[in-house]
């Protein structure tokens, strides 16, 4: 796909004055344009390429938001470590979820159970992440480097659309993998108001002076903003999908249960450790598809992070560091995926 970089026409007359008007639109059209870039390859001037592989967008989305926690990525500000603290989380889900892209069982359950079409739960996983990057690390890149204007001054919180961007950048997201169903899906990633409340979350985060009082900041904002990634974007969009949810419900059987990942997040880098106070395991009665079951675990999810990041701090930092690294993450050699809807 073409690069959605030039995002202005090219003065080429000595001396001439262009008068270019900044508005809310140009703001989110920049900032989408950093999710695109980042889910591409550069393959020529001015050239990009969607990364192909589902396993291979999770590691770079999960680098991307240990890179935001850790006020890596292009505008952090380290004096304010911890403000993105859901970026966190986040970083272990994607990587969980590129775990499961990569295990063998959701391969051979293709093979051998070919009543359950695990492309589908595949293409599923894959679309989720993917939306739900471009959906939260926009508002993400634009406070970075815009924050007078995300609450105060334009106060472009209101007014993100995903279908009124740039042209050059609403041509690129309109061609993205799926957009077609999902922009209409996820309310066109308009600011939700667990997002919303979330933000505000952060900017106490920042000016917070007090340990205790910033931790509790902390958990609040992971909670709304939770809250919008599930209720607002993975619900609608994967997990009531009528394969999706019919695989959740075969999953939970005794045929199935042996080809099927069992649903945890692990706190490393790594897919699988012996440590369980490394994890958070789901219960075994979970409705994955069912918002409230799912949510009811990933609350004491949150709580378990919530402690190891207070507890093994450098444990902690220093695998999101790790997982930063993949922010460069490559295209593997098998097989292109098909990705079309």
């Amino acid at each position: 796909m073409a690069s959605p970089e030039a995002t202005a026409g090219v003065n080429n007359e000595t001396d001439k004055v262009e008068p270019v008007e900044i508005t809310c639109k140009t703001y989110w059209s920049k900032a989408q344009e950093f999710s695109i870039i980042r889910m591409s390859e550069r393959v020529g001037f001015n050239e990009y390429d969607l990364l192909d592989y589902y396993e291979v967008r999770a590691k770079r989305i999960a680098a991307t938001y240990a890179r935001f926690y850790l006020e890596t990525e292009d505008g952090g500000d380290p004096s304010k470590l911890g403000r993105y603290y859901w970026m966190a989380l986040g970083a272990f889900a994607s990587k969980t979820v590129g775990c499961i892209l990569g295990m063998n069982r959701v391969i051979l359950t293709d093979m051998f159970l070919p009543f359950v079409n695990a492309k589908e739960i595949a293409d599923g996983l894959g679309k989720g992440n993917l939306w739900l990057f471009m959906d939260i690390s926009a508002p993400h890149w634009f406070y970075n480097h815009y924050p007078e204007n995300f609450f105060d001054g334009m106060a472009c919180v209101n007014s993100r659309d995903g279908k009124n961007l740039e042209a050059p950048i609403q041509t690129v997201v309109d061609s993205m993998p799926w957009s077609q169903e999902t922009l209409p899906t996820i309310n066109n990633m308009v600011i939700s108001g667990s997002l919303k409340k979330g933000f505000d979350y952060v900017v106490e985060i920042e000016t917070a002076t007090d340990d205790e009082i910033k931790r509790d900041l902390q958990m609040k904002h992971l909670l709304e903003i939770a809250n919008h990634e599930q209720g607002v974007i993975l619900q609608p969009l994967i997990y009531e999908h009528p394969e999706f949810a019919k695989w959740a419900r075969w999953q939970r059987g005794i045929l199935l249960n042996w080809a099927s990942p069992s649903f945890e997040l692990v706190f490393s880098h790594a897919c699988e450790i012996d440590d369980g106070e490394l994890k958070s395991i789901a219960p075994d009665d979970m409705q994955v598809e069912d918002f409230d079951s799912r949510m009811h675990w990933i609350n004491k999810a949150a709580v378990k992070f919530h402690g190891l990041m207070a507890e093994k701090s450098e444990y902690m930092h220093s695998e999101l560091q790790h997982m930063a690294g993949w922010v460069n993450a490559q295209d593997k050699w098998l097989p292109t995926r098909d990705i079309n809807e």
